[in-house]
């Protein structure tokens, strides 16, 4: 889904939207930011806006199961909002506005019902830019574009980080065998070491000692 919309001619919320929702959501009154938020809203293309409700209603059922996921609001606007509103992060404007496009995107999926389907306001997300921008439970959630999602609210300790052994491990070979061509070392031959002596003849009584002759032995 990503890849589609990164390949689209132009992001789903279109540049010209942008600076207007940027500056709706600079509004402190909780009411009017996000009221002035749907009025630019609706000022979408149809196309626009139609495949817009269809993604944030459906990235805003995976935050309802974000205790099994951990997936929250806040995480998937991180891991969406460069998709969807496609920054040039060569200009120092779009470095900039970073933060407040993340938390736009955040307020369409934990305020989908708000947006796009006459409810209510729901309760949560009343931060503005100049409150999100100072810090809060949000900032943790920045790991999710460092390496792997991962949740504001988890507190699980971190991975150990892996280390690499000194040696490299051992791989076993499991075909043919593998002809060594390379010439070895050899050490020079040795003659195989003498045959002990019998002892035999040292448990053979003195008058049949084998150096005694044999008619001196058949004297005997």
């Amino acid at each position: 889904m990503k890849a589609f919309f990164s390949e689209l001619p132009e992001p789903l919320v279109p540049y010209s939207m942008q600076p207007e929702l940027s500056e709706a959501f600079k509004i402190n009154d909780r009411e009017q930011r996000f009221q002035t938020m749907k009025d630019v809203l609706r000022h979408f293309p149809r196309e626009n806006y139609e495949v817009f409700k269809y993604v944030i209603s459906h990235l805003n059922k995976v935050s309802q199961n974000s205790k099994s996921n951990l997936m929250t609001s806040e995480n998937l606007s991180i891991c969406f909002w460069p998709t969807l509103m496609r920054p040039d992060f060569t200009t120092m404007d779009a470095l900039t506005a970073t933060r407040t496009h993340q938390t736009i995107i955040e307020s369409f999926i934990h305020q989908c019902a708000f947006f796009f389907y006459n409810q209510p306001l729901s309760n949560g997300l009343t931060s503005s830019p100049n409150s999100t921008l100072s810090g809060g439970s949000g900032t943790s959630a920045y790991s999710c574009m460092a390496g792997g999602y991962s949740s504001s609210t988890s507190s699980a300790p971190p991975p150990p980080a892996y280390v690499l052994p000194a040696t490299p491990p051992v791989i076993p070979h499991y075909g043919p065998p593998i002809h060594q061509h390379h010439h070895q070392h050899r050490s020079p031959s040795h003659s195989p070491p003498p045959t002990p002596q019998s002892t035999i003849p040292t448990l053979l009584p003195h008058s049949l000692h084998p150096h005694h002759s044999p008619a001196e032995q058949h004297t005997l």
